[in-house]
């Protein structure tokens, strides 16, 4: 498969189920960007998985590509991206990748932590586990 080259939902399946999630980082924040004033300012960012201590994709709503970019990146803590100290997303194995009735990709964790990037104004990353 060329690099940069948007995979086929199964495809991302195959890659990523049965792995090890060792990471996640985003780039830099662009934005506050105030379209709709009244509303909260969109931002935007990517967010970037890292595999197995050793492969890395760029995922959003609804696709994911190798990510070889020399854009700079930020490891995703709880601390910075103000999440529960309790809630664990690395070095967890991925058990599972849903695509629903609207093709928006979750990543589901053996630890029952489910990880969706939106994109619907601005980007969105969340990250949750239902049991805490």
């Amino acid at each position: 498969m060329p690099r940069n080259e948007i995979m086929e939902f199964e495809d991302c399946h195959k890659k990523v189920v049965g792995r090890m999630l060792t990471n996640l980082f985003f780039t830099e924040h662009n934005g506050p960007h105030d379209y709709m004033p009244g509303i909260p300012p969109a931002y935007y960012f990517s967010t970037i998985m890292e595999l197995d201590w050793c492969e890395m994709y760029l995922f959003s709503n609804d696709f994911m590509i190798e990510w070889n970019d020399d854009e700079p990146i930020i490891p995703l803590t709880n601390e910075n991206w103000n999440l529960p100290v309790n809630l664990v997303f690395r070095e967890q194995k991925i058990v599972d990748l849903i695509k629903d009735y609207e093709g928006q990709f979750s990543f589901h964790l053996e630890n029952g932590t489910t990880i969706s990037h939106t994109i619907e104004y601005g980007d969105k990353l969340f990250i949750k586990n239902e049991n805490l």
